[in-house]
């Protein structure tokens, strides 16, 4: 209740001022209980197990592995509402006293808790007992109903209608009603809290009536870890694996300086089961007779350190040092220096999950300058780039389609017998399943071979067991068992970030911007002081990239992935974790959803083969609730059967393939008040998204899949919206500059909105901006490029145009200066820039540019050569553009220190020339030329000044030449670069071959 104002008051102020307006109008009707309320009013058993602050968890009785996973996600999500309790107690939201001290008592109990979970978590999987994992998902679950109800609070609070004149009979009219509102809204919050409360206390007051005496633990139980067989399999057995262990053979004894015969670390890294405990027993093999002395460890999870060092120190004695188990670290490290002071040795560290661990044997590993090796396996690849010394990193490969295949007939079938013609299709089937896995085409393997038929029905069994069945068929354990150590490694933060991947379709290839972006909208990310959201997130997603938890797809020119997906194996096991938690329910059908079951995230996944029939057109909110739904995705046809979007009542990420036509109003999309994400497709009507300005929480807007031409008014009052994604040719309202909180906005068509190049300048938060349509208008070029100035924080720009005209972005005055944080732009060949813009000199953190001019100067390269961090360049010269000298120089005075990626594209006769000491760091090398322009055909441009090179394309264009010019250019061309001391590997092709001549 406001502190200035109770409702009696506004009542009686109401009714004295509008005494012809009846409190019955809709206006006046009294807020509805919050369902969430009445689903902690009809369920008591949700939080049967909270307890007072002073909580004892009993440990014993072994329990699941999963137990631990329980554990975190509780405490994932005690991390998103905290925050939310505490900022209920600033003054913003003016609640009574007593409802203040309420939430203190609830956020110091959660805090409580939180603690707990901590403590617990940190025990073995085998000693927590189910109680305890009971506990820990009924408290997940309460956090969830606490934090729908307090972000309901928040936003009705937050909704206080505003008139559109000062001092007008009407804004106060809304202003009354506002107050009003808020209180009620306090009112219902108020009864909530309560109710929590009265429950703690006595499920506190049950729990000690029910007190029993501590079990006591349960002795460790032993686990056959399922790799140790890879150790001793026979060679006749192994495919694939010949290949890898050459070339880590080859790492190891190359020598590159005879006159220091340093220690050197060679780091295999790849996901769990690909096969590196194997490939490096192989060498250890192969390579261990030249050695005097050896030794192979496996490090685990949870290493016990004393027993890995005492290892170590009785296989390098060979069993004369037997008191290695009486010594402390000190004195075991201290003795294997002092043994390996005059050996030269081979070591093999396997299974190494973290840095600590590796520091701790590193101290032990002396560099005696005897040529010693060591092999160091592990899943995450920045442990491995931590390992490696004066070595490398070796990421193992999954098996090849005809390795795969290999393996799994030498398992299932006889000696030289092949996979039967009726198995052919079901096999490959299985094996896209594995993924190139050893670990998992032995696993499967070994079931098909114990089939007594072998027929093709048998082995679709087998297929079909390997998707939800994974945690159910007794076969696959170990399998899972293997995944389950790299999901169990992660810390809490990054659990619901990987479980949140089985919300998308298998091979369904994930844009990454999204899935960060969803992580957020979700509470997923931590939030760091001063940094940003979204970074933060891309440090999370990077991580569980390192971990091979998740693979990269669809590169862009500079090498950095656009999209990413997870391996069939590693999806199973997070989908059967999800649906354990409940934190994911996945749909391909209306027919499979459960009534009774709380939904938390739902992902629709529809088939084209699948047609919902007349009665399957929806999920009827009778029988499925839908009000604690956060996420909701939709594939494909699986719109289908999509309820109404007036179900989801806390709804907070919408991804729509297609925006359902039926079932639902134009107005149901503007109810969606928590929603913070946002991506819809389809042939949408433009009324839908009148009322968009409603979701004032919405942080991602995405329509690039619609047929949206126009964008409604309302878009303007979307203070939080932080990224903007429309398509060209989409027309943006008047008033754009009130989003203050934008940070990415694409793409802005200026024909179209032409008045929101000015507003730009406003838009001070910017970081990405897409520009299309600037061709040859002065006007619109120098008001884009005043707005530009303005932009402090923009660090991405890329424009688009017809290609027709050329655009002079170098016409504002000497004393105009562009964004100083800008880091990358893309020109590309969309749009021809007249030239190269003086104001790029005082770019500083420039890192990345793609820029086609008409005119190309030899200060040109000067004034790009000096930019400090410039790393990738990619120019080229128009067709119809001008050089203006023979020939272009690239010389110590441009020395282009942090290039790495050069790509130089001309029409011209003007040929390109390295200086001595240039490009120090470059390692790729694209040029593309014409074969009648070169006269000679000579490759003379200074090639062997590039000390850094690896990779060299030339495209040869043969406009109008004759065969025998193009292959004597491309003889020459090959000549120039067997010389070069780096052997750099080339690629050699061919343009407009079809416009040769012929001889």
């Amino acid at each position: 209740m406001d502190p200035l104002t109770s409702p009696r008051e506004i009542t009686r102020q109401l009714l004295r001022s509008c005494s012809t307006r009846s409190l019955s109008s809709p206006i006046l009707s009294p807020i509805a209980p919050s369902p969430n309320r009445q689903l902690l009013r009809r369920a008591p058993s949700r939080i049967h197990l909270l307890t007072a602050a002073g909580l004892q968890l009993q440990l014993g009785e072994p329990s699941a592995r999963e137990s631990k996973a329980c554990m975190e996600l509780a405490t994932a999500a005690l991390g998103s509402l905290l925050p939310k309790l505490g900022s209920l107690l600033t003054d913003e939201y003016k609640l009574q006293k007593g409802l203040r001290g309420e939430i203190k008592f609830l956020q110091a109990e959660m805090e409580s808790m939180q603690a707990a979970l901590d403590e617990v978590s940190k025990r073995p999987a085998h000693q927590i007992r189910d109680l305890d994992k009971i506990w820990a998902r009924d408290l997940k679950e309460l956090c969830y109903d606490i934090e729908d109800s307090v972000d309901t609070f928040m936003v009705r609070i937050d909704d206080a209608p505003v008139g559109p004149k000062p001092r007008s009979f009407r804004r106060f009219f809304d202003r009354t009603i506002g107050l009003l509102t808020k209180a009620k809204t306090r009112h219902h919050v108020a009864d909530d809290i309560e109710d929590i409360k009265s429950r703690i206390h006595e499920v506190a007051a049950r729990r000690e009536r029910y007190k029993f005496k501590d079990i006591a633990a349960q002795p460790d139980t032993t686990v056959i870890d399922p790799r140790v067989p890879a150790l001793f399999e026979e060679a006749a057995k192994l495919v694939g694996t010949d290949g890898p262990a050459k070339k880590i053979s080859n790492l190891l004894t190359q020598q590159k300086d005879v006159q220091k015969q340093k220690l050197m670390v060679v780091s295999i890294v790849g996901v769990g089961g690909l096969g590196k405990t194997t490939v490096a027993n192989l060498v250890y093999e192969r390579l261990g007779d030249q050695f005097d002395c050896q030794a192979f460890v496996s490090v685990s999870l949870k290493p016990n350190m004393k027993q890995i060092l005492g290892s170590i120190l009785r296989q390098v004695s060979e069993g004369t040092c037997t008191n290695a188990g009486e010594m402390d670290l000190d004195e075991l490290i201290r003795s294997i220096r002092k043994f390996l002071m005059d050996k030269r040795y081979f070591i093999v560290i396997d299974d190494v999950w973290n840095e600590e661990a590796w520091k701790l044997i590193k101290c032990a590993l002396i560099d005696n300058n005897l040529d010693s090796k060591v092999i160091v396996t592990t899943r995450n690849i920045a442990v491995a780039n931590f390992c490696s010394i004066d070595g490398t990193m070796y990421e193992l490969e999954p098996l090849s389609d005809a390795d795969s295949k290999r393996l799994l007939c030498k398992r299932v079938f006889n000696e030289g017998e092949g996979i039967h013609s009726e198995l052919e299709e079901v096999a490959k089937k299985i094996l896209k399943k594995c993924g190139g896995v050893p670990l998992a085409i032995i696993t499967i393997a070994s079931m098909l071979a114990s089939l007594p038929n072998k027929t093709m029905y048998e082995w679709y069994g087998v297929y079909n067991s390997m998707g939800s069945g994974l945690e159910k068929d007794k076969n696959l354990k170990s399998m899972r068992w293997i995944l389950s150590l790299s999901y169990n490694d992660l810390p809490y933060h990054l659990k619901p970030c990987l479980l949140y991947l089985s919300m998308f379709p298998e091979d369904y290839e994930i844009p990454i911007y999204w899935l960060v972006q969803m992580w957020a909208a979700e509470g997923f990310i931590i939030e760091e002081k001063g940094r940003n959201l979204y970074k933060i997130g891309k440090r999370y997603f990077n991580e569980l990239v390192n971990r091979s938890m998740i693979q990269l797809m669809r590169r862009r020119d500079n090498g950095s992935a656009t999209a990413c997906r997870v391996h069939d194996m590693i999806l199973d096991l997070i989908i059967s974790l999800s649906a354990q938690e409940n934190f994911v329910t996945i749909s391909e059908g209306p027919q499979v959803m459960s009534p009774e079951c709380t939904i938390r995230r739902l992902s629709l996944q529809g088939r084209a083969s699948h047609t919902a029939s007349k009665e399957e057109q929806v999920i009827l909110p009778a029988k499925v609730n839908m009000f604690h739904v956060r996420s909701l995705i939709a594939f494909d046809y699986a719109f289908q059967w999509m309820p109404p979007l007036s179900c989801f009542l806390v709804l907070r990420v919408l991804y729509l393939h297609c925006f359902p036509s039926k079932n639902n109003h134009p107005k149901d999309l503007g109810s969606l008040h928590h929603l913070r994400y946002l991506v819809l497709g389809g042939e949408i009507e433009a009324k839908v998204l009148e009322e968009i300005g409603n979701l004032q929480l919405l942080n991602t807007l995405e329509l690039l899949a619609t047929n949206i031409k126009e964008l409604p008014a309302s878009i303007t009052r979307l203070r939080q919206l932080e990224n903007l994604f429309i398509g060209r040719g989409v027309k943006l309202p008047d008033g754009i500059e009130n989003l203050m909180s934008l940070q990415e906005l694409g793409w802005l068509d200026v024909e179209e909105s032409p008045n929101t190049l000015a507003e730009l300048g406003n838009l001070t938060e910017l970081r990405v901006l897409r520009i299309h349509g600037l061709d040859d208008n002065e006007s619109y070029v120098k008001t884009f490029l005043q707005s530009l100035s303005n932009l402090h924080n923009l660090h991405t720009l890329v424009l688009s145009g017809r290609g027709i005209w050329s655009v002079d972005l170098d016409c504002m005055s000497d004393h105009w200066r562009g964004p100083a944080h800008l880091q990358n732009f893309d020109a590309g060949s969309f749009i021809i820039i007249s030239q190269l813009p003086r104001w790029f000199s005082t770019l500083s953190e420039f890192s990345f540019l793609t820029i086609t001019v008409k005119v190309l100067r030899q200060d040109d390269l000067q004034l790009l050569g000096a930019l400090p961090v410039l790393r990738v360049l990619k120019l080229e010269v128009h067709p119809d553009g001008i050089i203006t000298e023979e020939r272009l120089v690239i010389g110590i005075d441009e020395p282009f220190r942090s290039l790495a990626e050069f790509n130089f594209i001309n029409y011209s006769r003007c040929w390109l020339v390295f200086g001595q000491g240039v490009m120090p760091r470059l390692q790729r090398l694209q040029l593309r030329f014409e074969v009648q322009k070169r006269e000679g055909g000579g490759f003379d441009i200074g090639l062997e000044n590039l000390t850094s090179l690896k990779h060299i394309i030339v495209t040869v264009n043969c406009y109008g030449a004759r065969i025998r010019e193009v292959e004597d250019v491309e003889t020459k061309i090959r000549d120039v670069i067997e010389i070069h001391p780096n052997h750099p590997t080339v690629e050699l092709s061919r343009s407009m071959t079809y416009r040769m001549v012929q001889d």
